[in-house]
């Protein structure tokens, strides 16, 4: 996996487009929203060839029987779909949607407990979505990039700037030790951990089939602070339906230098391992629409 493709993906919205769905979405209804998600998907598909080649090649690697510009179409659909519910859930009009949680209790315990913990999302499903459990669990800690898809990323937290006092950048110099401040106050820190950059370690780790390389970083960061690693996926499965799922990482602490990086590099498979059981079963959750696995070389 190429450290600088995801990076290099520019926005191809305006702020005009995002802040004409946004007021759609919000004043009109979700259903009318809805309705722009078809010449949006077939726009992309058509001025986006980078697109279409990071979805068909990914398609391949999935069990889906064709690959074509039809399952393209939806792989594109469900992306846009989910942005625009990223609306909804950010400004807590989650009433809209029917919403499955598995295996909840593994946070519910450790925030009854009042205990900090690393909760490791992807580019699978949704990430806003977690917005779902907020009057449960509370408002996660958000390390992300914000310099990348900075517009969208302001234009829709905006709509509640609660969000942005969540942010933790990760190109900040004190980032780690904000993660480390929030878990020691109880708090859970949530982080994207399938996307490295340049010059971050990484990990070799295998997914559909072949290998890419993972930022080593949260890994080794639940490994020093001795906090649980729990794995969220929130996927799209249709019209108001998702899907939230936890999973726990088992973190065998260890003071040995070797035997801790055993267990980092242990822990990332198994995180890659869950990411590959989730897009098994939601293949169009899939949106890391860039050449992921160097399949362009």
């Amino acid at each position: 996996m190429k450290d600088s493709n995801w990076r290099a993906s520019k926005e191809r919205s305006t702020p005009f487009a995002l802040h004409l769905i946004c007021w759609l979405a919000i004043n009109i209804s979700r259903n009318f929203a809805r309705l722009w998600l078809y010449p949006i998907t077939l726009y992309f598909f058509l001025t986006s060839p980078k697109v279409r080649l990071a979805s068909k090649n990914y398609l391949k690697r999935t069990t889906l029987p064709k690959h074509g510009f039809v399952q393209i179409l939806k792989h594109i659909y469900y992306f846009s779909a989910v942005i625009l519910d990223r609306i909804y859930f950010i400004t807590n009009q989650t009433e809209q949607f029917d919403v499955k949680i598995f295996n909840e209790e593994l946070v519910s315990n450790l925030t009854r407990n009042n205990l900090g913990f690393i909760l490791l999302g992807s580019h699978v499903g949704g990430f806003d979505v977690l917005q779902y459990l907020t009057p449960k669990c509370g408002q996660a800690k958000i390390v992300m990039d914000i310099s990348h898809n900075s517009m969208i990323t302001k234009i829709l937290y905006n709509l509640n700037p609660a969000m942005f006092n969540a942010i933790i950048d990760a190109n900040n110099d004190n980032a780690l030790l904000k993660v480390k401040e929030s878990i020691d106050n109880s708090e859970f820190v949530a982080i994207l951990a399938d996307r490295s950059v340049d010059k971050q370690k990484t990990i070799q780790c295998t997914l559909l089939g072949d290998v890419i390389n993972i930022p080593k970083a949260p890994f080794a960061l639940a490994n020093i602070l001795k906090k649980p690693i729990i794995v969220f996926f929130g996927v799209y499965v249709g019209k108001n339906k998702y899907e939230i799922h936890f999973k726990e990482i088992k973190n065998d602490y260890t003071e040995k230098k070797s035997e801790r990086e055993k267990n980092i590099t242990k822990n990332a498979q198994v995180y890659t391992s869950y990411i590959q059981d989730m897009i098994e079963k939601h293949p169009f959750n899939w949106f890391n629409f860039y050449d992921y696995w160097d399949d362009e070389l």
